[in-house]
């Protein structure tokens, strides 16, 4: 197997902004637990969800440039029944908004307690989103990993 170095390039960068939000949404879930202290800086999981974001559009706009005719690069999500790479055009996006969501939450400071568990920890809207755009970045490294399984 030998990819075109845009192949590589947009997987390395999507992987590494995926990584980043998934490390960044670890580190809020130790620090509601009091497993790890919470951050020194109030804009931590701001600016950490900001760099995901540009990570993975970095990694989008690399993606263009393996096309043979980028005009029909719409036409890549018409097979998600039967093809991983049209979820993985899917499912990508999503996450980039679920990781503008989680930094936005952070920049409003929306800490409103949406659920607290029987220890009493509340459990608020930015963990919430954090949790959903971690959902979504597993669902992209599997889209991923079986486009080249394939």
């Amino acid at each position: 197997m030998n990819p075109q170095f845009s192949v590589l390039f947009l997987t390395t960068l999507i992987g590494a902004g995926q990584g980043l939000f998934v490390a960044l949404v670890a580190v809020e879930i130790g620090s509601l637990f009091e497993l790890l202290p919470p951050p020194r800086r109030p804009w931590f999981y701001f600016y950490g969800s900001l760099i995901a974001f540009l990570l993975t559009a970095a990694g989008l706009f690399a993606s263009f440039f393996h096309l043979g005719r980028p005009e029909r690069a719409w036409r890549s999500a018409a097979r998600w029944r039967t093809s991983w790479l049209s979820r993985e055009v899917i499912v990508l996006p999503v996450f980039m908004g679920a990781t503008l969501l989680y930094a936005g939450a952070h920049f409003l400071h929306l800490g409103v307690a949406i659920a607290t568990l029987p220890s009493g920890v509340a459990i608020d809207a930015t963990l919430a989103i954090g949790l959903a755009g971690a959902v979504l970045a597993l669902a992209l490294f599997v889209c991923t990993g079986m486009i080249y399984a394939c």
